[in-house]
């Protein structure tokens, strides 16, 4: 994945050096009429979330359940090195002069966090689990091998928003600006899930799962107005309540998280159709 990434970022950079060597204008790039796109990679940190578990077998709840956006359990400080990318990608359109939409793609992935303690409560049937019978609420040391929804492809966020760009500084020639901007956006969430119960894997079960809703604030470091690198932080709530974790849809599951991802983005705009007549006005 991050090759991919990486290939995406030079194919940007190639196809559009000749609009960057031809065009010399001096105009805004938060002006109507501005297109930009971009690309970005992105960690996570969620919320505990009551996950819900229903087949024909059995209906249960694990409380309080620790989710993580890695399957090793590593943190914010080894940004870079997941086994598991998450990438983000985003085009928009200044309507008008600071605000633009937006249509975004994010990926967020999700596992149970191995050998944790949480609340199982619910009811199974008579051999519907090897280790559990009739009705159930207690604590127990919940393994990946019991009871695990891993969406290591990714909660597929796609978003309509808005974004503001508020542009505090331009030198003179424009070979740099500084923006600072921020943004809300809303969407379906698209899903591939491994699905783990009392040991039996059902691979790569896909489903429109829920509604995902966030805000994003950020800053944008941009150069020679067509290349920029945007450091942001998303936070918001992420509603899957219809998992699809089975091919015949007889088994559902549920799951809403809060969440916080800061990312990094390499981007570009594109002048050709702005309608800012004040490239060259003075930028306090």
């Amino acid at each position: 994945m991050k090759k991919k990434i990486i290939f995406i970022l030079i194919l940007m950079s190639v196809v559009f050096q000749p609009a960057i060597a031809q065009r010399k204008s001096k105009l805004n790039t938060n002006g109507q009429g501005t297109l930009f796109a971009q690309v970005g990679y992105n960690r996570s940190a969620y919320s505990n979330s009551d996950v819900s578990l229903n087949g024909n077998f059995y209906d249960v709840v694990l409380n309080n359940t620790v989710i993580q956006d890695n399957a090793e359990g590593k943190g914010m400080g080894s940004f870079l090195s997941s086994s598991s990318p998450q990438i983000n990608i985003k085009l928009g359109y200044f309507i008008q002069p600071k605000w633009a939409i937006t249509l975004g793609f994010d990926r967020y992935n999700t596992f149970f966090e191995d050998n944790q303690s949480v609340g199982l409560e619910g009811t199974f049937t008579p051999e519907a689990h090897s280790n559990y019978i009739g009705a159930v609420d207690d604590e127990i040391l919940l393994t990946r091998d019991q009871f695990s929804i891993a969406q290591s492809r990714g909660i597929n966020f796609l978003s309509i928003g808005v974004q503001r760009n508020d542009q505090h500084f331009k030198s003179r020639k424009a070979e740099f600006a500084f923006h600072t901007l921020y943004g809300i956006q809303a969407g379906p969430l698209l899903t591939q899930v491994d699905y783990t119960y009392d040991g039996y894997v059902s691979p790569s079960v896909s489903s429109l799962s829920g509604i995902g809703v966030a805000a994003n604030i950020g800053i944008r470091l941009q150069f020679m107005q067509y290349i920029y690198l945007q450091l942001e932080l998303d936070g918001g709530l992420l509603n899957q309540n219809n998992i699809k974790l089975s091919s015949n849809g007889d088994t559902t599951g549920k799951q809403v998280v809060g969440f916080i991802s800061p990312s990094v983005h390499l981007g570009f705009n594109i002048l050709a159709g702005s309608k800012d007549k004040c490239g060259t006005c003075p930028q306090w």
